[in-house]
């Protein structure tokens, strides 16, 4: 595993095995690093008006995203073993996803509905979830 940490901000960010990881602090681990290095995905579909507005979202405020595509086969495989995609999306008769969906890999959680608002994207509400 790697992660980083900045001892002070006119430090560059180095990146940590986790045998050195052992030998720092808490304190030492900054959250502009915790943001660096976690993941998001963007679960996109062709020709998605509201998946484009989100990923020009993520884009214009410089957050970096996977982007799976809900056609992909292997995406799907992999939706499909997780539990809370399941709980979240399927029941007895299927499944139904809206595009876009956001998926957080430190959660582990999934956001439909809430991404978007009457004015389009849901900026504020996006960072909250994101701790950015």
């Amino acid at each position: 595993m790697i992660i980083c940490y900045k001892l002070n901000p006119q430090e560059n960010m180095e990146y940590l095995d986790q045998d050195i990881l052992k030998s720092l602090t808490n304190d030492k681990i900054t959250k502009n690093c915790r943001e660096f290095m976690k993941k998001f995905h963007i679960i996109s579909k062709e020709d998605c008006s509201r998946c484009e507005n989100l990923k020009n979202w993520f884009k214009n405020n410089k957050i970096k995203y996977e982007e799976w595509s809900i056609q992909d086969n292997e995406v799907k495989k992999r939706l499909l073993k997780d539990p809370k995609f399941l709980s979240s999306f399927c029941d007895e008769n299927g499944c139904i996803v809206l595009t876009p969906v956001l998926y957080l890999d430190e959660s582990g959680k999934y956001y439909m509905k809430q991404l978007f608002g009457i004015d389009g994207v849901r900026g504020e509400f996006i960072k909250k979830i994101l701790e950015i």
